[in-house]
């Protein structure tokens, strides 16, 4: 019989993501909190790296992005695009950095990539909802802020979200380390 423990797993820690998601993300949403985004992405990528990192099996992190999706969707969260397509990207991309490197390098890319793309995914929505004034609009009032080109702006934004992504990446791996020992497992 093989091994469902990884998918077990996936499944769990995905549900785990989706909860909060669906709980703490709405709240955070509500309460209009700045830089939402970003803590439920660091949130997430808690979940991701250690599940990864107690199941170190290809495709668990996807299993637990379409397990969080799922639960997002169907709970008080709503069908909102937004957070759907950060989820599904976000477990993307910790998939990839983990394809790309093993360890903590892997969970750095990973967190870079899914942070990263946080402040594209804002333009981007930006457009496909209001077209291409309102993607405009968006880079011109960010431009405006520091009195600098707006894609200058926009390369900065992005920067500081992938440092802070790859910052977490690598706690989140650490934080996986203690986790896997408490349960006395190899890591």
């Amino acid at each position: 019989m093989r091994d469902l423990r990884p998918w077990t797993y996936a499944a769990l820690y995905g549900a785990l993501w989706g909860a909060l998601e669906a709980t703490a993300g709405t709240a955070l949403h509500l309460g209009r909190v700045p830089m939402r985004g970003e803590l439920m992405g660091l949130i997430g990528m808690v979940c991701l790296v250690c599940l990864r990192r107690l199941q170190p099996r290809p495709g668990v992190v996807l299993v637990a992005g379409a397990t969080a999706v799922f639960l997002k969707v169907f709970t008080l969260g709503g069908l909102y695009p937004g957070p759907l397509v950060g989820i599904a990207t976000q477990a993307i991309a910790v998939e990839l950095g983990f394809v790309v490197a093993r360890g903590p390098l892997g969970a750095a890319i990973g967190g870079a990539i899914a942070l990263g793309t946080n402040p594209v995914q804002r333009v981007v929505t930006a457009w496909i909802v209001g077209g291409s004034e309102a993607a405009t609009a968006v880079l011109r009032a960010v431009g405006e802020l520091g009195g600098l080109r707006p894609e200058w702006v926009l390369v900065a934004f992005v920067t500081l979200a992938a440092s802070v992504g790859a910052a977490g990446g690598v706690a989140s791996w650490r934080l996986a380390g203690r986790v896997a020992r408490r349960l006395g497992e190899r890591s």
